[in-house]
Parts: C-alpha cells; sequence; structure tokens
C-alpha cells in the first residue's frame, strides 16, 4: 500500500473531517499521459484542452486528485483510495484538496483557478485578463488529412516551395545588408505599425501550421491550435496528443517543434524577395516589408529559450525535464528563503545553476519584451497622433 507523504501531501495528524463533502472535482476534460522524469521517474503529466493548464503530478498525487468528484465525502474519497492501496485520511485530504484548488487542477462547479500563469506558475488574480487575452481555438486536424491526402507530386512541389522561400531569407538578407533595417525602418511608420502587429498576428497561422502539419505527417493527432495575447505579444500554441507525442523519438519531435519557425522563415523569404522587386513606396514593397518583419518575428523570437516558444520547447525536450519553468521558479524561491514546494531529493550535479540560469533568463527576457513592447507602443500612439 502507498502511503503519500510530504511533498505530496502533509501527513501531520489533524482531526477527521469526517462527513464533509469534498467539494473540489477533477474535471473529466483533463487529458493525461505518462512521461518519464530523469530526476524523479515515472510522472503524469496533465493537459487541460479548454485552457492553458498544465502540470506534471507523481503517480499516487495523480490517483488522489482524480478521485475527487465534487459529491463525495473525505472519508468516502480516504476509502476509495483505501482500495487502491493508498493511504490518505480526510483530514490529509482536505488539505490536499486546497493545494489542488489552488494549482487549477481541481475545479467548483466547473469554475477552476485561472488566474495562475501556466508557464511561471505566478497568481496574477484580478490582472490576468490584462495578460493573458485568449483569441480562440481552432481543430485543424481535418484539413490538415485532407492536405496530407493531395498527390504526392503536389505535396513535394509545396514543400520544395516552402524550403526554397525558407533557404533564400539568410541569403537575401545578405544580399541586402543594412538596406533592409533602412527601408524597413523608413517603411514602417504611422498606421503601417499596427498593420505589422496584425500581420504578425495572423501570420501565427502559418507558423503553427507548420507545426500542426509535421506533427499530422509524423502520426501525431493534433487537438487544438489556439491564438491569444501573453503580455501584448502575439502568440499561438499546437496541442498534439501527448501519448502520440512520447511516443515519438527525438529526431522526430525536433522536426515538428522546428516546422513552425521554419514556416515563419518561409514569410521572411517571400516578403524580402518582394521588397527586392518591388520600388521603395510602391504597394508591393511595403507589404514585403511587413511580411518580412513578421515572418523574421516568427522564426526568431520564439527560439529563444527564456520565451514560451519554441526554444523553450527544444530545450525541455532535450533536457527530458517537463515543467522545466515551474521547477526553476520553484528553485529561486527556494535560494532566496520565500515558501516553494519541497524537493523529493538532491539535485543533480549542475541542475541547480541550470534551474536559476532557466529562472534569471526568463526575468530578464520578459523586461526586455516589456520594455520593447512599450516603446513601440508608445511610438506607435505618437506616429498616430502627429
Amino acid at each position: 500500500m502507498t502511503t503519500l507523504t510530504a511533498p505530496e501531501i502533509d501527513t501531520t495528524a489533524a482531526e477527521s473531517a469526517g462527513a464533509a463533502i469534498a467539494r473540489g472535482c477533477f474535471p473529466a476534460r483533463f487529458e493525461h499521459a505518462e512521461i518519464t522524469d530523469p530526476a524523479r521517474g515515472r510522472r503524469i503529466e496533465i493537459t487541460d484542452p479548454a485552457g492553458d493548464g498544465h502540470w506534471v503530478l507523481g503517480p499516487a498525487e495523480f490517483e488522489v486528485a482524480r478521485v475527487f468528484d465534487g459529491q463525495s465525502s473525505f472519508d468516502t474519497l480516504s476509502a476509495r483510495l483505501a482500495a487502491r492501496g493508498i493511504r490518505a485520511d480526510a483530514a490529509k485530504l482536505m488539505r490536499f484538496e486546497t493545494k489542488l484548488l489552488g494549482l487549477g487542477l481541481l475545479e467548483i462547479d466547473g469554475r477552476g483557478n485561472r488566474a495562475r500563469d501556466p508557464f511561471t506558475g505566478f497568481d496574477f488574480a484580478l490582472i490576468h485578463h490584462l495578460v493573458i487575452q485568449r483569441l480562440g481555438v481552432v481543430h485543424p486536424e481535418p484539413l490538415l488529412d485532407r492536405l496530407l491526402a493531395w498527390p504526392g507530386a503536389v505535396r513535394m512541389g509545396l514543400l520544395g516551395a516552402v524550403t526554397l522561400a525558407a533557404l533564400a531569407t539568410p541569403v537575401l538578407l545578405v544580399v541586402m545588408g543594412g538596406r533592409f533595417l533602412d527601408e524597413a525602418s523608413a517603411t514602417l511608420t504611422g498606421w503601417m505599425l499596427p498593420l505589422l502587429y496584425l500581420v504578425t498576428l495572423a501570420s501565427g497561422f502559418l507558423h503553427e501550421g507548420g507545426h500542426a502539419l509535421a506533427c499530422r505527417a509524423l502520426g501525431v493527432k493534433v487537438r487544438e491550435t489556439g491564438f491569444a495575447i501573453y503580455f501584448l505579444m502575439p502568440f499561438a500554441w499546437t496541442r498534439p496528443d501527448r501519448r502520440d507525442w512520447e511516443a515519438l523519438a527525438m529526431g522526430p519531435r525536433m522536426v515538428a517543434i522546428l516546422a513552425g519557425p521554419f514556416a515563419s522563415q518561409a514569410l521572411a523569404g517571400l516578403g524580402l524577395a518582394a521588397m527586392m522587386a518591388a520600388p521603395m513606396g510602391s504597394p508591393l514593397h511595403s507589404g514585403g516589408v511587413i511580411l518580412a518583419a513578421a515572418g523574421l518575428f516568427g522564426a526568431t523570437v520564439t527560439l529563444l529559450p527564456v520565451l514560451n516558444g519554441d526554444g523553450y520547447l527544444m530545450l525541455v525536450e532535450v533536457l527530458r525535464l517537463p515543467n522545466l519553468r515551474r521547477r526553476a521558479f520553484d528553485h529561486l524561491r527556494r535560494a532566496v528563503g520565500l515558501p516553494a514546494p519541497a524537493l523529493p531529493a538532491s539535485l543533480p550535479a549542475g541542475r541547480g545553476p541550470l534551474l536559476l540560469a532557466v529562472a534569471f533568463g526568463t526575468i530578464l527576457g520578459w523586461a526586455g519584451i516589456w520594455v520593447g513592447m512599450a516603446w513601440w507602443l508608445g511610438g506607435m500612439m505618437l506616429e498616430l497622433i502627429r
């Protein structure tokens, strides 16, 4: 029989919760998959397909979490767990319910804690909707399957065209030299700035389409593709089926992760070609500047590991450390003496500095983004006022 102990459940003696009803409920919509964590062994990764939630629990914690149904008493839940070989009395379950409600893993009447940022673990409370604005979610799998059903010659031709455009991007940038920045600075003024923002947001369809199409081609189901504004930055994501994803080898995973930046780079190549082909000031040239800037943003910024994009995902996959950013901030809290979940064992050699680097890199990276966005928005407003 498994006995839950700290940090999973506080085993301090307490009075029995008796017949009190556990109001928390583990949502049926949550998806889960078993993963292997080099530091902790077998873990269960849980995602919320209807939101931003992402958690990693131990097997015993997971069994306890999903026994909460929102209508049974704590004594009843304790008896159910005992039948599964997990010993946890009603008082411990009451404390665990409070913890899971705070994490957003349990909901009361279908309402969870949506204020917690899924990437850092910070609770933004009342300003959550100012931090993350969800724009919508699509389910692209039927469209992807139709595209993959096209004749092989057509698919290879399209792939060749995209590859040519992507590979042309660095060549065209070298050929243009400083001319690109000069022409972009002269073009992106006034109403062109908000237009650039909208095109960058829309280019997320192409970027995420690269991820989704690569996943589907590799046999991975695609649950959803979503779009949001995160700290004023255009942000998008593709959610693959976790079981299918875990079955992939490292090489195919890297292909799927890099397919998004590759698609954005192809968009930048088309924009740069239009800039070189059309005279400055013409609609084609201005459109090329916008496409090139939007594509370069999607191809480069998302690869920065301090942000919540493809570079971070690559780091997680290479290190095989799910929930890396949450671990990094927990380690930083422990380092400065703030409350944080305890570790089940000592960190492997070199892991502590890595976690601190991820935490500080995230802080500095987002600070730079906020300053840059404030400068950009301020400049845009001044241009529009003039």
